[in-house]
């Protein structure tokens, strides 16, 4: 008992007299997992019990003329009693036991009505279960769903009961009339004991439904690739500050600028026979080719060397600063919610009929995420997840989904580097989801215990881990290395402009010629 038992409130109640008859029928609700009862009763059936909430969570106890002390409890509200005599007194040895407490934990094969509630599965009860609980059929879809389903099916092995299943395509939503649609409404008008699916802890659900248990915490969130924050010209622009870039152009002018002057005094130079010649000797110290000429001054050596030092030691940063660019992440361009709302990113949502109910609240972020919606052009607001995922793909779009609802269509279309550039922010913190059964319903208590079993065992770990697809991995390795256009664009534009410009000085040096002749 200690061990299957909570700590709870013991009721002592004698309905031979009015009053405590009057307190019985006004209690009978209370016959749960938060009280022990000791019931006295001079009638020689158990028919005062028929018409009270008496259940497989009581724990009721009634004593009768002769001090025999019974154990009552059933099943189900719509199943027969089941008692039995527990103990007996006599006045030779006292308080016997004749028998255990009946197990709670035996429900005898009884058949349960539940309700599943899947989204995108279309299912019907000719191929339940079968096709649900395969991973390969419509992987992806419904997985949380289907977790829900797994974990139940465990706890009808521990429980010893079946099910009866009736479906539904939605969580359910309050109605005008007080009534509620759904897997809710389903469980709140007693169609269901239970909904194996887990749902959202929503304050009004309170009012008609248990929760039984914390299944799975879920993430909604704005999935999107992170725009780049520069591009590869940038790029090898950033490595040296602008005060570093203007002390170099400042260098070379004034390298360029002393070799002219040491030229009129040096004749030993190749080179430094002119202005342009002066310019190349500086370009290739600075681009790291040497300097191609040969003198015999030791002035012009120095500066040589000199020149040749400083280059070198920028190319080492520079090289090393691109490198560790390379190696390390970027930063990502988009962080939290507040910037990926003053971004020119699209928004769209994902077509779930909780995302969409979501869509109509009235909080201050929500209402932005609306205005935003609706300054896109065009203004598809709701994707399936194939063109949603097909979408974030082009990029300069952010769809709000259930995380891992994605995953699997994000692996199947995107490439390796995409998936690394995939960002995920929240519009507001997980929430938790759990299993829904009638108000007050006595097998709370009980598939409590199931589920703190299961959790000891590693059971939800294992289902967890089974059904729920994680996030995909960054892997660059597996995308080969490609050079686009991009990178090479200002070289291809320099020597293109070489080309044209020496083209140009040589038909020009062609006519200078002719009139020579």
């Amino acid at each position: 008992m200690s061990y299957w038992q909570p700590s709870r409130l013991g009721i002592f109640l004698d309905t031979s007299c009015d009053n405590g008859l009057f307190f019985f029928n006004y209690t009978n609700d209370l016959f749960n997992a938060s009280y022990s009862w000791i019931v006295w009763s001079e009638e020689e059936n158990f028919t005062i019990f028929e018409d009270t909430r008496l259940s497989a969570d009581s724990d009721v106890k009634v004593v009768k003329p002769g001090l025999e002390i019974f154990d009552i409890h059933r099943i189900h509200i719509s199943s027969e009693l089941r008692t039995q005599l527990v103990a007996a007194w006599n006045m030779t040895d006292g308080l016997v036991q004749i028998n255990p407490s009946m197990d709670r934990r035996d429900f005898g094969g009884f058949t349960f009505t539940a309700s599943i509630m899947m989204i995108d599965i279309k299912f019907n009860e000719s191929n339940l279960l079968e096709p649900l609980l395969d991973k390969t059929y419509e992987p992806g879809k419904d997985m949380v769903r289907r977790y829900g389903l797994a974990v139940f099916l465990h706890v009808a092995e521990l429980y010893n009961f079946t099910y009866n299943y009736i479906l539904t395509n939605a969580w359910g939503d309050p109605q005008p009339d007080g009534s509620w649609t759904g897997m809710v409404g389903q469980v709140a008008r007693g169609e269901a004991e239970f909904g194996l699916a887990p749902a959202k802890y929503v304050v009004q659900r309170f009012d008609v439904i248990d929760f039984i248990n914390s299944m799975h915490i879920v993430k909604c969130c704005f999935t999107f690739l992170q725009p780049k924050l520069f591009g590869s010209a940038k790029a090898l622009v950033l490595p040296l500050d602008e005060i570093v870039w203007v002390c170099l152009a400042v260098l070379g002018v004034l390298s360029i600028i002393v070799f002219r002057i040491l030229a009129k005094y040096d004749n030993t130079g190749l080179s430094n026979d002119s202005w342009g010649g002066s310019a190349l000797l500086v370009v290739g110290a600075i681009s790291q080719q040497g300097i191609p000429d040969n003198t015999e001054k030791i002035s012009t050596r120095i500066v040589y060397i000199f020149l040749l030092i400083v280059s070198f030691f920028v190319a080492v940063y520079y090289n090393t600063a691109i490198l560790n660019g390379l190696l390390l992440p970027a930063p990502n361009a988009i962080q939290d919610i507040e910037q990926l709302l003053k971004s020119d990113i699209k928004l769209g949502m994902l077509d779930i009929p909780y995302l969409r109910n979501e869509l109509i609240q009235n909080d201050n972020m929500t209402i932005r995420v609306r205005e935003k919606i609706a300054k896109a052009k065009p203004k598809q607001i709701f994707y399936t997840v194939p063109d949603g995922v097909r979408m974030i793909k082009k990029g300069k779009f952010a769809l709000f989904t259930e995380d891992e609802a994605i995953y699997t269509e994000i692996l199947h279309q995107m490439t390796d580097a995409e998936v690394c550039s995939v960002s995920e922010v929240l519009k507001y913190n997980p929430f938790h989801v759990g299993a829904v059964a009638k108000k007050n319903s006595p097998y709370k208590e009980l598939f409590n215990r199931a589920f703190a079993v299961m959790r000891e065992r590693g059971i939800l770990k294992r289902q967890l881990e089974h059904w729920l697809v994680k996030k995909p991995e960054c892997n660059w390795k597996q995308d080969a290395l490609s050079l686009s256009m991009e990178p090479l664009a200002l070289a291809y534009a320099l020597f293109s402009f070489g080309a044209i410009f020496s083209l140009f000085i040589l038909g020009f040096e062609i006519i200078h010629s002719k009139k020579k002749c």
